[in-house]
């Protein structure tokens, strides 16, 4: 268990929410109302953004005895082959020929093709599925204003909103298929239809997470709108990013990739006392957690707080687990005994590090440095002739995982979404061709 003596995290999340609950507001407003009466996160507005940070809260009673306490000091997925022509889609089985010549100029144009999409992810041909989507909706917007996108969302909206008024599980494998169309457009230089799908399967996950009517389908909602978060989060779409990891503590206040991702940002613009607060929340529901501890001990060292930096440090450095976590732990602990002048211990820990990561050429080269500062320039040589070898057999160095923030979190959590749609889709099957044929059934 790990309390913290400051403030609850009332003022981080005060603070937080002042500019992502902007964006996921003016994120769910749409322009044309003729087709939709109500919009897919209706149901529940989100509140509005706070100005201010509150007060800070009374610190909380003393720990029991035993109880490990931390003090905060005061304050690419594969890209598919594209399909670029209305024409290739039209050969796809998407639109027949006199749709294709009106171009999309009629809402019902639009409904009826996105119908056709979804038939096609229905029969489990995830990759197809996301090529048509691709074609269909560039071909929607083909000379029209970016603006004009709300047209498009409103009429997909209404297809959405017709599958969960019958059956609600069957917008998971819908969701899923906008969650993976947001990086394809991001990686094809479609930004205004990665906005696009970023907003709708986060309208979708907003309206499964309220309408499921389970744990369980605010957890998925929750890590869906985490993952989409992130992701906008390495994309560097900063104030959607926020918005979007805010909105999925609102369903599950524990969720891993949403609090490990706050801090990440919080980290980035050098609000270490805040990134703190947030790693305490995620330490309190995922205690083991080995990323977690990691940026904890980095942050609280650079907030003067260096021996529990150090306690943290040692005890990831202890635990028989192999991963980057723990090299870059055995780094930033050398790093601690060697800025406080304690080079011999310093060298001690990197020669363990180096026993268990001997491709670590960072470990090699931090190795080398302190050897040569104690005067020891022939084991430092020894060290450093080794480096081409070590580093020729290493992949990204733990210190740039590091800066790229929850990237285990993010696959976890988009794993977790694909297994749930595909058990799903036979839910989808049966409401939009429960007869094989090539039109939808029971839609609008």
């Amino acid at each position: 268990m790990i309390q913290s003596s400051v403030s609850s995290q009332a003022g981080a999340a005060g603070g937080d929410r002042g500019t992502g609950r902007r964006w996921w507001a003016r994120s769910r407003r749409v322009s044309s109302a003729a087709l939709l009466l109500t919009l897919i996160v209706a149901s529940a507005a989100v509140p509005g953004a706070l100005a201010q940070e509150p007060e800070p809260a009374p610190e909380p009673a003393p720990p029991s005895k035993g109880t490990t306490v931390l003090v905060i000091p005061p304050a690419n997925r594969t890209r598919p082959p594209e399909i670029q022509t209305k024409d290739e889609y039209v050969l796809r089985g998407g639109l027949d020929a006199s749709r294709k010549r009106r171009g999309f100029d009629q809402a019902s144009d639009i409904v009826t093709g996105y119908q056709s999409v979804l038939i096609l992810l229905s029969t489990g041909l995830r990759e197809d599925a996301l090529e048509a989507l691709y074609a269909f909706e560039t071909a929607a917007m083909e000379g029209r204003q970016p603006q004009e996108i709300s047209r498009l969302f409103d009429a997909e909206v209404e297809v959405v909103r017709a599958l969960g008024r019958r059956d609600i599980e069957s917008l998971v494998p819908v969701l899923m298929l906008h969650h993976d169309a947001y990086p394809m457009y991001v990686g094809r230089g479609r930004p205004f239809l990665a906005g696009h799908a970023s907003r709708l399967a986060a309208s979708m996950a907003d309206l499964y997470a309220r309408e499921g009517g389970t744990e369980g389908s605010r957890l998925l909602g929750a890590r869906a709108l985490a993952s989409l978060g992130i992701y906008a989060q390495q994309t560097g779409v900063k104030l959607q990013a926020m918005g979007l990891m805010l909105h999925a503590l609102d369903f599950d206040p524990d969720n891993e990739a949403a609090l490990l991702g706050i801090a990440t940002a919080h980290e980035r613009s050098g609000n270490y006392h805040r990134t703190a607060e947030r790693l305490l929340e995620l330490l309190r529901s995922h205690p083991q957690h080995r990323e977690g501890r990691l940026r904890m001990a980095v942050n609280l060292d650079r907030l003067g707080e260096t021996r529990q930096a150090r306690g943290l440090l040692e005890e990831l450095v202890a635990e028989p687990v192999r991963d980057w976590t723990g090299a870059l732990a055995y780094q930033e602990l050398a790093r601690i005994h060697r800025d406080a002048g304690n080079h011999e211990r310093a060298v001690q820990v990197l020669s363990q590090a180096l026993e268990r990561f001997p491709e670590d050429g960072r470990i090699r080269t931090q190795l080398a440095f302190v050897l040569d500062h104690q005067r020891e320039p022939q084991r430092a040589l020894k060290v450093i002739q080794e480096l081409d070898q070590a580093e020729a057999g290493s992949g990204p160095s733990p210190r740039r995982l590091y800066g790229v923030g929850p990237q285990e979190a993010y696959r976890e959590a988009v794993a977790a979404l694909e297994q749930s749609a595909a058990a799903r889709m036979p839910r989808l099957a049966r409401l939009v061709n429960p007869s094989g044929g090539d039109r939808p059934a029971g839609m609008p």
